[in-house]
């Protein structure tokens, strides 16, 4: 791997980047410090572990069930009539998404560190979900913290964290209220482990969700090579935190002819209309008052993606111009979703749905032999109630 590689960051501070427009970083108070100095030595050393690494090799397959299916979606593309698409099926995943790659590998990490207790934050519950799966897998117990907007609105995920044993502490808010909150209890409990669900907060959080997220990329360039005879010209993904877009394209970093895009939720895009900011122990994109005293944002249907930031791997890479960043209205989700499981079949969640989207909208003026690949990271159980209210009558 060369110094110039978009693979070498983040740097020993957490930093993507040099500089004052870096990326990342530990900015926290004095009392986090020793947790996440502890955190960062105990995952260098395990992923120098063989015996550890095979561990969670095995547990993926065995458990999880990878490697997930790489799909043509050949209805999909005669409908559309450009280029040929593909998904990655995270949704077929146990547990249901993407979510479950970085739960059993930090909960196999809190194991071998000695923890007893765990915590997690989730906003679409998925998170919270696959969490409670691993731990009660391994004893542990787990408190999942959400916000009580997020709760009213992926019940599905909360019964089935609750059938595994965990328990729920519900705050005022949403996935934002959930991390703070999350952080705030880790630092006053050393025997405790925060099984952190994105790419964000402080270092080493960012590096580790990335390295176990990376598996999704690694397979897909496998798996393609071996059906297509080839990687995919362009993967798409959504982005809320980004851990599943980050794992997706984190093998291709330095493939300069694969286009990534990362799709926001339009009214919560902290690359689109966002500036730099430092928060939940990280710099990066924040939708944030011109002070910085306040964060912004709307409301999406897609409680994954609606962050008022996004992780600042996504930031720097943004910044380097290495990746196309863009968004999805709520229309443009449900429109995505229709279509979706009309032609292929599949009740996606609502989350890669924004990624779906902008396929929607580009893939018919590519040439037939230009490959898309979209991480549909999510099954969509969770969403039905959120769906049936807004498009329900569509399907009748």
């Amino acid at each position: 791997m060369s110094k110039n590689s978009l693979k070498t960051g983040p740097d020993e501070l957490g930093y993507y980047g040099e500089g004052e427009n870096a990326m990342g970083g530990i900015a926290v108070g004095e009392t986090l410090m020793p947790a996440l100095h502890e955190l960062s030595q105990g995952f260098e050393e395990a992923i120098k572990d063989q015996d550890f690494l095979d561990e969670y090799a095995y547990h993926c397959k065995h458990y999880i069930g990878r490697p997930s299916p790489l799909y043509y979606a050949e209805n999909l593309t005669k409908h559309i009539g450009g280029a040929k698409i593909l998904f990655k099926q995270e949704h077929l995943n146990h547990t249901g998404s993407h979510k479950i790659n970085n739960s059993l590998f930090q909960v196999l990490l809190a194991k071998r560190m000695g923890k007893k207790y765990l915590l997690c934050e989730s906003g679409a519950g998925q998170h919270f979900s696959a969490t409670a799966a691993v731990a009660a897998k391994f004893g542990l117990p787990l408190v999942g913290i959400m916000g009580d907007v997020d709760v009213q609105r992926v019940n599905q995920n909360i019964i089935k964290a609750k059938h595994y044993g965990a328990k729920l502490k519900a705050v005022p808010g949403t996935l934002k209220e959930a991390i703070t909150e999350a952080i705030k209890t880790w630092t006053t409990d050393p025997d405790s482990a925060y099984i952190c669900g994105s790419v964000v907060s402080a270092h080493p959080f960012p590096k580790i969700v990335a390295f176990a997220q990376s598996i999704i990329g690694r397979e897909i360039r496998e798996q393609s090579m071996e059906q297509e005879k080839k990687i995919p010209d362009m993967i798409i993904g959504c982005v809320g935190g980004g851990s599943n877009f980050a794992g997706a394209i984190y093998e291709f970093l330095d493939d300069k002819n694969v286009e990534k895009v990362g799709v926001e939720a339009a009214e919560t895009a902290a690359l689109s209309h966002g500036t730099p900011g430092i928060m939940q122990g990280m710099k990066t994109y924040l939708l944030q008052s011109n002070d910085g005293a306040k964060s912004l944002g709307g409301n999406s249907l897609g409680a994954g993606i609606q962050y008022f930031g996004v992780g600042p791997l996504h930031s720097y890479l943004h910044d380097q111009k290495a990746v196309t960043y863009t968004s999805a209205t709520d229309e443009e989700i449900l429109n995505a979703y229709k279509t979706i499981a009309k032609y292929e079949g599949i009740s996606s969640a609502l989350e890669p749905m924004a990624g779906a989207a902008y396929l929607l909208k580009i893939a018919k003026d590519k040439p037939k032999d230009y490959l898309i690949c979209l991480s549909l990271c999510g099954r969509g159980e969770k969403d039905l109630d959120t769906i049936e209210k807004h498009i329900g009558k569509d399907f009748e």
